[in-house]
């Protein structure tokens, strides 16, 4: 709900009809222990068994805020862990401690969803990255939250919900050709499916060397497996701390953080904006809206919404 309020539906309620089909065929088992199964210094390994990814992610960056708040820095890997959801949570859990959150996942075994640079096939997943910095204040930190394709999938499924094209560039077909169709992301009945792109057009190789250094972060060196080897159905995760702190005063670390957002915000504005925002301030904005006056969920997201809580016993909505 919360990346529903902040105007990411699709790490939101849309999730919630595959999460409730993932327990159903035993990919995510609620009942999972979560176990820290390595430990040396700061350096944590957390194997999920399969927990909801959720639930892993925020224990495992509370041990490892704890283990940075004693050695200054720290950083924890998870294995068979379901998918996490928005990254920026947990690197935002972070910063509200008082520290520098950093976290990437990847998804082992799947590695069809994104294409090389290059390339015409998905290879890799979308492998988003985070970083989370506090701010003067609580309310207000930069958070820097992407996916190194140039959208989430899940803004496809979105876009598949409303039955609205995709923007140019952002797809490839099965046969590795431009399309508008957010469907064609999708298996069909032959299972061909289609790729999202990596960010940036024809500097897009940056993207692309971003998404490999993940799976070195959560896919290697978590152990879960990188694209194309390693079970599928959940995400590689790597998560880093830094405690302010152990390297200058907070107070000191405040004033430069602070002023460099106050000297990038200064006008002048290119012609067609009136304004310019940090990393974290439209998430605050659309927060603020959406709190007033509600979420909007298109019909096919409801329905499937519906079709979670009948599995569950619990009443359909009915608007």
């Amino acid at each position: 709900m919360e990346a529903n309020l902040m105007g990411h539906d699709s790490h939101g309620v849309v999730r919630t009809l595959t999460y409730m089909n993932q327990v159903e065929d035993g990919t995510i088992k609620p009942s999972g222990a979560i176990e820290l199964i390595h430990e040396h210094g700061a350096a944590i390994v957390i194997d999920g068994n399969w927990n909801f990814g959720q639930v892993i992610a925020k224990q495992a960056m509370s041990m490892a805020i704890e283990r940075a708040r004693e050695h200054g820095m720290s950083a924890a890997v998870c294995r068979q862990t379901g998918h996490i959801g928005r990254v920026g949570a947990y690197a935002q859990q972070a910063a509200a401690a008082g520290m520098i959150g950093i976290g990437c996942v990847n998804n082992p075994g799947t590695g069809g969803l994104v294409a090389p640079f290059g390339g015409a096939v998905g290879r890799m997943g979308t492998n988003p990255l985070a970083i989370a910095i506090p701010g003067e204040d609580d309310e207000h930190p930069f958070v820097l939250d992407f996916a190194t394709s140039v959208a989430a999938e899940g803004k496809m499924r979105i876009a598949v919900n409303k039955g609205v094209e995709v923007p140019p560039d952002y797809l490839l077909n099965s046969d590795g050709q431009p399309t508008l169709d957010p469907n064609d992301l999708y298996p069909d009945e032959a299972g061909n499916r289609g790729a999202l792109l990596p960010f940036g057009g024809p500097v897009a190789y940056k993207a692309y060397g971003l998404a490999m250094a993940v799976e070195a972060l959560s896919g290697s060196l978590s152990g879960a497996g990188v694209a194309g080897n390693g079970k599928p159905g959940g995400n590689g995760v790597f998560f880093m701390v830094l405690n302010i702190g152990s390297f200058i005063s907070r107070d000191e670390f405040d004033e430069s953080f602070g002023g460099l957002n106050t000297h990038v915000t200064q006008p002048p504005f290119r012609e067609g904006n009136d304004e310019v925002l940090t990393a974290g301030e439209p998430e605050r904005r659309r927060m603020a809206e959406r709190l007033a006056n509600g979420i909007e969920l298109d019909d096919e997201t409801l329905r499937q919404m519906n079709e979670a809580a009948v599995m569950v016993g619990v009443g359909a909505l009915e608007l």
